[in-house]
């Protein structure tokens, strides 16, 4: 590298999210030095005890990828909760969907695991790696790019420098906006609220999804047998509503909303909400630049398959420039990196689209789409080899993904 500013490592990772710390682990095993920036502070050890009001619906191809980094082992297996079937059904009308794990001889179909224990369990993998050193808390804001090399400017005046720089720092990533990348962004005008709740039936291992007039509402089972995570997306002033509601008029709310499909709501934890958007990055990559996760894309969280998404992309990145390496080639080169734009980027927007298209198919109230949707559910639970495509789709287990994710070396 010819500029001489700062420290020098192999890969620079900015954000320690579940996105951006996998990534970091990947790479760390290979031997690759690399400096992590993350903007928030380390928190004191927190009460485990007490659940994280956002749970992660977890693919099959996921957990792979978490298994090939040692990660999975280290959730505590009490926390980790699976589905073995899957139900949705339209408010409107009669139209529903049932999919079974067993229909494809799988044991399950996906895992709800509370994000905060996914990201710990990596943070307490990455701090056991001599090949990785944090910067936190600290921010970038300065991005300067040459041939061989690019440097970043903390907000603590410290500057870095590496062949690559890989922004996994959300979806108001700092450096893309310092790259200038553009993003195509749509608002959805929706909230999420997520909580967890303890409900009067057990959940029975199945994932419930009951889509409303302003959007859907899903039960996603947690270990606990009476325990879920609730992901209720609506309108923002629903949502704010719903947020300030006291916990008995909140638990009525949330056990009319879903029919009393799981009886009484018994207890509910702490409330969070969020805004809900479509994005996508103009570009992935330059040259030494790559995005990965939330910093290149944003989907609905219907499917809930945002972070898989995420994965997907750092496992994809990963491989890729590890196989560079090996060949003595240079992995932030833009030739390089072009490769894994082109491997993920129209991945996600299908994926994007699809998800969008159910959003606005079930949200209609008009008669002939009402009727249309009803009696697709209906023809689409009827036929098994659609709905055994579907799940072997939906859980990461066909497609081209990369060698982790298939559970490969």
């Amino acid at each position: 590298m010819t500029n001489n500013a700062g420290t020098s490592v192999d890969v620079i990772i900015a954000g320690a999210g579940i996105v951006g710390a996998a990534f970091a682990a990947l790479l760390g095993r290979a031997g690759i030095s690399i400096a992590l920036i993350e903007a928030t502070a380390a928190e004191p050890d927190k009460d485990k005890s007490v659940a994280d009001p956002r749970v992660l619906a977890i693919t099959r191809a996921s957990e792979k990828i978490l298994r090939k980094i040692n990660i999975w082992d280290r959730i505590a297996g009490n926390r980790i909760g699976c589905f073995r079937e899957m139900h949705v059904w339209d408010e409107n009308g009669h139209g529903q969907i049932h999919f079974d794990s067993a229909a494809i001889c799988e044991s399950t179909l996906g895992y709800i695991i509370e994000s905060r224990l996914i990201q710990d369990s990596l943070h307490a993998a990455l701090s056991n790696m001599d090949t990785i050193k944090w910067y936190r808390p600290a921010r970038p804001v300065l991005l300067e790019k040459y041939d061989d090399s690019v440097v970043l400017g903390l907000d603590d005046g410290r500057r870095l420098r590496s062949r690559l720089i890989v922004a996994a720092d959300g979806s108001n990533s700092a450096v893309r906006e310092l790259a200038g990348i553009t993003l195509d962004s749509h608002d959805y005008r929706q909230s999420a609220l997520v909580s967890v709740v303890t409900t009067e039936k057990p959940h029975g291992d199945i994932a419930r999804q009951r889509f409303l007039s302003y959007g859907p509402l899903a039960f996603l089972p947690m270990a606990e047998p009476s325990r879920c995570g609730i992901v209720w997306s609506t309108r923002p002033e629903h949502a704010a509503e719903l947020m300030n509601m006291d916990m008995g008029r909140f638990h009525l709310e949330l056990e009319s909303a879903f029919a009393g499909t799981l009886g009484r709501i018994i207890s509910s934890g702490t409330r969070a909400s969020f805004p809900l958007r479509r994005a996508q990055a103009e570009h992935y990559c330059q040259h030494r630049l790559a995005l990965i996760g939330d910093s290149a894309h944003s989907v609905h969280p219907l499917a809930g398959q945002g972070v898989n998404l995420g994965l997907l992309d750092a496992a994809t990145l990963a491989e890729i420039m590890i196989e560079a390496r090996l060949k003595g080639r240079d992995a932030g080169a833009y030739s390089v990196l072009r490769r894994y734009e082109r491997w993920r980027k129209g991945e996600n927007y299908r994926m994007m689209m699809i998800f969008e298209g159910l959003k606005y198919l079930f949200e209609s109230e008009a008669c002939p789409v009402r009727w249309l949707r009803n009696t697709g559910m209906d023809i689409m639970d009827s036929v098994p080899v659609l709905k055994e495509w579907i799940m072997v789709q939906a859980m990461g287990l066909a497609g081209d993904l990369p060698a982790s994710a298939r559970g490969l070396s």
